[in-house]
């Protein structure tokens, strides 16, 4: 029983990461109408700033994490502003391979700078496990599931309370209908891209110390986030958390009564079995359209 629930609280740590990165995914559907497949990219570039700003640069981990995700701001800023905001009005399809391009250049454009070695990451909140109840657990997995869970229910308060957030979900729900009614929409969905991102890269940031830093971090990470996305309902911000904290259990079962090969293939696993048992996901509402 210790062993199961060994495995629960590290699948929990691990899916509260796939939460947040499946949550960029969400967040930029619902304001863009297209699926962003760079997002998993950010996650690779919010690990190697926080390794340049605390690894390299040697700053203090209070400096150089906001550093860092300023850092993430600033260029989801940059690829709003170049490679999105020009196909704001094109066709789905060109929006859908501008995604697949720019993480593809986001991927090439970090081997350049830093090779196609992996980098080790320090632990930011310490290795020292601790025994609760029998239970071994290492501090990273605890600061990861309550950062995780954290940001998701922050994020929610922001959309749900505050007037940028309704301005963000108005926009979400009829961008025609929140025009008319006085929001910058333009500058809501760059907001919306620009915080995704964000997210994206902390996301990164949580997993720099548990795996090696890597150019194609993201690309790994990117699909298992979107896996969660659709798991949890890809128009749901709460079932973005719901789907990857499922997903993350899975995988973390898996590995340990079958086989590493498991956890690799179960992601793709939840990814055929949702699009064809339930396409809107756990949380998700079925589109109804009226004609």
């Amino acid at each position: 029983m210790i062993f199961f629930l060994q495995q629960l609280v590290q699948g929990l740590a691990l899916g509260s990461i796939y939460g947040l990165i499946a949550i960029g995914y969400v967040l930029i559907y619902n304001t863009w109408g297209v699926l962003n497949f760079a997002q998993g990219d950010m996650v690779m570039v919010g690990a190697f700033t926080v390794l340049v700003t605390y690894s390299m640069w040697g700053l203090p981990m209070y400096l150089a994490i906001p550093l860092a995700i300023v850092l993430c701001l600033v260029i989801g800023y940059i690829i709003e502003l170049t490679a999105f905001r020009p196909l704001l009005n094109a066709e789905n399809q060109r929006r859908l391979i501008a995604t697949i391009g720019v993480g593809i250049f986001l991927r090439n454009l970090a081997q350049i700078i830093f090779g196609a070695d992996a980098y080790p990451f320090p632990s930011i909140f310490g290795n020292k496990s601790m025994n609760i109840g029998g239970l071994v657990v290492v501090p990273q997995d605890i600061w990861n599931t309550v950062v995780g869970i954290l940001l998701v229910v922050l994020l929610m308060i922001f959309l749900k309370r505050t007037r940028m957030g309704k301005a963000m979900r108005a926009t979400a729900q009829d961008r025609e209908a929140a025009r008319l009614m006085g929001v910058n929409v333009r500058n809501c969905m760059s907001l919306t891209f620009v915080l995704a991102s964000a997210i994206g890269g902390f996301a990164g940031m949580l997993l720099a110390p548990k795996y090696f830093v890597v150019a194609t971090h993201g690309l790994t990470f990117g699909n298992k986030g979107f896996a969660a996305a659709l798991l949890g309902g890809i128009a749901s911000n709460a079932g973005s958390m719901v789907g990857g904290i499922i997903l993350g259990i899975l995988e973390s079962l898996a590995a340990v009564y079958g086989s590493s090969l498991w956890q690799t293939a179960i992601a793709f696993l939840i990814l055929f079995l949702v699009l064809v048992v339930k396409p809107s996901g756990i949380m998700g509402k079925k589109d109804v359209r009226k004609v």
